[in-house]
């Protein structure tokens, strides 16, 4: 089958990798436009960009997708993959098989832009990849595959994003497959069992220590190993930046929330129920440290706010 395919960030070019491998021909790959990053403004290419020029393939980086609508008919199908814009009914029909979506939860639970984030948010133990054909909807079409795949405890959102992109690129391309032999079975979400992934704001960053410590340690693995769940400290001005912790117990607060005992290289924190082991963190203005290398230069007493 002739693929056109549409995605963006890493996770997208992962399952354009699949694609680029499977027996299926790629005529047509779309991002967004190139955005600018760093303290000079340098255009960098977008993930899926990149990959593109390096096979060789048709790239288009339109500002809006419907520039290339004569070109999407010329393909059988639309795959897409975060890729960023909303899809017109125009886009969702140019193909003559459709739009189909690689999306990066167990539909119809955690539908909109963060499924992988809110699941680890809310302490999933699994969640998965559903290839749906696009309707008008917000992630509300029929689901053709599912492939589920586990949450270890420890699994922080960069690890769980890399997996769910291996995980949907094998999916899309056994989807295609089924759907070039005319053997996929569309299924009908139940949209009474639906929950909405919204994105990640401001205000879900800041950690609330009076919450128990999973909700604590989860939230913090949520949002590694680029965003950083944030906490407020006296000692400085602005947000410490909590990239790694673990759980130390579950129970009992014999401290005031928010406390910290930062003694021997190690850092905990009392929760509203358990402590919390601070493993990596960043302060404003300075970079990635284990806890034990941030003691030899810092010191942490009182509370977190």
């Amino acid at each position: 089958m002739k693929i056109a395919f549409a995605g963006t960030p890493d996770f997208a070019a992962t399952v354009l990798g699949g694609l680029i491998s499977s027996p299926h021909d790629v005529g047509l790959v779309i991002s967004q436009p190139d955005p600018r990053k760093g303290r000079g403004r340098k255009m960098t290419k977008t993930p899926v960009a990149e990959l593109a020029h390096s096979h060789d393939l048709p790239l288009r980086q339109p500002a809006r997708i419907s520039e290339v609508n004569d070109e999407l008919r010329q393909c059988d199908a639309l795959v897409v993959a975060a890729y960023g814009q909303i899809l017109r009914p125009n886009i969702l029909h140019a193909a003559t098989e459709g739009a189909w979506n690689v999306h990066a939860s167990l539909l119809p639970k955690y539908r909109g832009a963060a499924p992988v984030e809110r699941a680890i948010m809310n302490g999933e133990t699994e969640t998965g990849v559903t290839i749906i054909r696009m309707d008008e909807g917000l992630d509300t079409g029929p689901m053709a595959l599912k492939h589920p795949v586990s949450i270890p405890p420890e699994m922080n959102a960069g690890e769980l994003t890399d997996l769910l992109a291996h995980t949907g690129a094998k999916a899309i391309v056994e989807g295609l497959g089924h759907l070039q032999t005319n053997t996929l079975t569309l299924i009908d979400q139940d949209s009474c069992y639906a929950t909405y992934a919204s994105k990640v704001s401001e205000e879900d960053k800041t950690i609330r220590w009076e919450k128990e410590v999973r909700e604590v340690h989860d939230l913090i693995r949520a949002l590694a190993p680029h965003v950083g769940a944030r906490a407020f400290h006296p000692n400085f001005d602005g947000p410490v930046k909590i990239w790694r912790s673990a759980i130390l117990d579950r129970e009992g607060a014999a401290a005031e929330i928010g406390h910290v005992e930062a003694e021997n290289g190690r850092i905990a924190v009392y929760c509203g129920r358990g402590r919390l082991e601070v493993l990596e963190l960043q302060v404003p203005g300075g970079r990635r440290l284990q806890a034990r290398d941030f003691l030899l230069g810092n010191s942490l007493e009182g509370a977190f706010g």
